[in-house]
């Protein structure tokens, strides 16, 4: 019987190989997505405020975004740590454990969260004072970087979340998280900028609220998934210094 070889390759039965690369693909482009949600969020911070005509308002956003990319940096244990325990506990089979393993990295994001906004005033100081920019450009950084600031609970806690979604083998859920979060900043910037006349404070404004939206849809898809797993919360747990070593470990 003749065939085309169109006919043949469309029928190849698929096979153990296709299988896997599917499953690492699937697992890999969530995460390479959450490793480039800063430098995305810095870019189009600095794309929404080009469409003004002064130059020194890049030149601002691009210097703040990078004070926020490079301090962030710093605490990406939070995601990939968390990943890391999270799906420990998931293939033991542990409910608590995984309760427990998200309640310390969101704790450990809360509080360094609270001290980055505390020691704002010092960060500012040294970042503007290794940059050295014009006038008029740390002036506009100044601004965007102190609103900014506070959304960093929430920031660091979209690192936890995300973790905890990559080790359960939940990689849609992460990855529309952060679909949200660049979406809805990119909506926001457009919305203070362009519609109601800001600039730099528009630009972090937006992701202020941005990083504060996508922490609560994050909070809200847990709560659902927490839920169906079943387990139970102990702070005694929680607070186990060892395993609170072993988080930043």
């Amino acid at each position: 019987m003749r065939y085309s070889r169109r006919t043949r390759f469309a029928t190849r039965p698929q096979t153990a190989i296709d299988v896997n690369n599917r499953r690492v693909l699937a697992i890999a482009l969530p995460i390479m997505a959450s490793n480039v949600s800063e430098p995305l969020i810095g870019l189009v911070d600095t794309a929404v405020i080009g469409q003004l005509p002064d130059a020194h308002y890049i030149g601002a956003i691009a210097v703040g975004a990078l004070i926020f990319s490079f301090v962030y940096w710093g605490f990406g244990f939070l995601r990939m740590g968390t990943g890391g325990l999270t799906a420990q506990a998931f293939g033991a089979g542990d409910k608590d454990e995984l309760r427990d393993v998200l309640g310390r990295a969101l704790l450990i994001a809360g509080i360094i969260g609270l001290l980055l906004i505390a020691l704002s005033k010092p960060i500012e100081h040294l970042a503007f004072s290794l940059m050295q920019g014009s006038e008029a450009v740390e002036s506009e950084a100044a601004k965007y970087f102190q609103i900014r600031i506070w959304s960093a609970p929430f920031a660091l806690a979209n690192y936890a979340m995300l973790g905890w979604f990559i080790g359960m083998g939940a990689t849609p859920t992460a990855f529309a998280i952060q679909l949200v979060l660049n979406i809805t900043n990119m909506v926001l910037d457009a919305v203070f900028v362009l519609g109601f006349g800001m600039a730099a404070e528009g630009v972090g404004l937006g992701t202020l609220l941005a990083e504060v939206i996508a922490a609560l849809l994050g909070f809200g898809l847990i709560l659902r998934e927490l839920n169906r797993r079943g387990g139970h919360w102990s702070l005694k747990r929680i607070f186990n210094r060892e395993k609170l070593f072993r988080t930043f470990a």
